[in-house]
């Protein structure tokens, strides 16, 4: 883990070592919770624990385990254009650090969650993201981590992610994956009807 590591520090490399080891904590921990998880992540790459999405693939789709109230929203189809389900499918990382510019939908964006403001109308939209898929050992696709920085502008929203950025991410998803092994989570509220993106055509791409 150590030369891979520290090749792709986003932060300072004493401090970004300290979650990669509460990160690796987690395995010997019970019980662990993806809102655990969620927050050492969130530790690593200098985000809110609410800008971190945890999602595993049930069947043919992809649920929510974190943030809890995105649960809510349904479950995303692998086969769909969603960044989730295409990072699932494909088992390939994606970084967008101009997603306004993506074509999307915006499902998830519109949901409050708990560190929302209070006085907000919508929550503020998420301008730069990065999704990895979480493979095991044996190459089956777990789920997906995605890290997003949100705010009004870009330039508040604060740096964008970088190909190290996303590498780090990639190296923290193989730790998550032997995590949910452990786990076996599952989401709590058991299973809701698929998400149904009514314009999801070629090139029309869902924000999750």
């Amino acid at each position: 883990m150590g030369a891979n590591i520290s090749k792709h520090m986003s932060k300072g490399t004493l401090t970004v070592m300290e979650d990669f080891e509460r990160l690796q904590e987690l395995l010997d921990q019970k019980p662990c919770t993806p809102a655990s998880i969620c927050a050492v992540v969130a530790g690593i790459f200098g985000v809110r624990a609410t800008d971190v999405g945890l999602l595993a693939v049930q069947d043919e789709f992809l649920t929510f385990l974190f943030p809890l109230e995105l649960q809510a929203a349904g479950l995303i189809p692998l086969t769909s254009s969603a960044v989730a389900a295409r990072t699932a499918s494909n088992r390939t990382p994606l970084l967008f650090n101009r997603f306004p510019m993506v074509p999307h939908h915006t499902v998830f964006e519109r949901i409050k969650l708990q560190e929302a403001q209070p006085l907000a109308e919508l929550p503020d939209p998420i301008q730069k993201l990065m999704s990895a898929p979480i493979v095991d050992d044996e190459e089956r696709v777990l789920g997906v981590i995605q890290i997003c920085r949100k705010g009004m502008t870009p330039g508040i929203a604060g740096a964008d992610f970088t190909d190290e950025n996303l590498c780090l991410l990639e190296q923290v998803a193989r730790r998550i994956a032997l995590i949910m092994t452990e786990m076996q989570v599952q989401p709590d509220s058991g299973r809701r009807d698929p998400l149904r993106f009514q314009n999801d055509k070629p090139g029309k791409r869902a924000s999750a």
